[in-house]
């Protein structure tokens, strides 16, 4: 199990500690780190210089790869303008002249829930540039619908890994949705190495609860993050209270609690 850490902490000085002492003392942990420096690569391709100044440290630890943002808009942004911001990601180490600023894919928020033949062409096109870009690294897909996707008709087989919940804590908790979650490698044929859930607004949890937890989804799908974080836009702003508690509970899960 792996946690995907969508990393859009504004990276002062000391903020992205957090993120580095938590890879260094858990190197059996890995992380999938997106990076968003303004809701995709920057208008003109070069982040701020706080962005440069720490994206390269990233590369210091083995257990994280890291993928740029791309929004989609639910496919309503231009595919061209998509196209643009994958490619401007993939050229990042060239542009910036800075290996170390390679990213390793593309994680394509606000992908549609419902299948539309138009929509899946439109996914496809935004599969076949990552996929051929050589500067995108692993040329890891991740796509975020945020809700479940039809077990026949969706765009699973055009991601690597499909967040499949992007939710609050209580509702994660509701038993038909757990029950659907828990169900949806089986009756989709996706595998949970393929599958991801975000969950936000969790309630301070000691830290044997939260391995629970981590314990549960693990059950469900092989990608996660959750957070206590309950403030509307702000969940994946910072690092929460219980970061370093569900690093360690993902590196404990040999020992679940429940």
């Amino acid at each position: 199990m792996s946690i995907l850490l969508p990393l859009y902490v504004y990276p002062w000085p000391g903020v992205w500690d957090a993120l580095y002492t938590t890879a260094s003392t858990h190197p059996k942990v890995n992380f999938t780190v997106i990076l968003n420096p303004c809701s995709g690569p920057c208008v003109n391709g070069t982040p701020e210089a706080p962005y440069l100044a720490e994206i390269p440290k990233l590369k210091l630890y083995p257990n994280i790869r890291t993928l740029g943002y791309v929004a989609t808009n639910y496919t309503n942004k231009p595919i061209d303008r998509v196209i643009e911001e994958v490619k401007t990601y993939a050229n990042w180490s060239s542009s910036l002249n800075d290996s170390r600023m390679a990213v390793d894919g593309v994680f394509f928020d606000e992908i549609p829930g419902l299948y539309h033949w138009q929509k899946y062409a439109y996914l496809g096109q935004a599969k076949d540039v990552v996929k051929s870009s050589a500067g995108l690294g692993q040329q890891v897909i991740v796509h975020n619908p945020g809700t479940v996707p039809d077990r026949v008709w969706n765009y699973l087989n055009l991601s690597d890994i499909t967040v499949v919940y992007e939710e609050a804590f209580t509702n994660w908790l509701d038993r038909t949705t757990f029950d659907t979650l828990s169900n949806f490698q089986n009756v989709s044929s996706h595998p949970k190495s393929e599958l991801a859930i975000m969950l936000h607004s969790l309630p301070n949890l000691t830290d044997g609860l939260l391995k629970c937890v981590v314990g549960q989804l693990e059950g469900m799908v092989d990608w996660f993050f959750v957070t206590n974080v309950a403030v509307k836009n702000e969940y994946w702003h910072s690092f929460s209270g219980l970061f370093k508690g569900l690093v360690g509970g993902v590196e404990g899960l040999a020992n679940k609690l429940c």
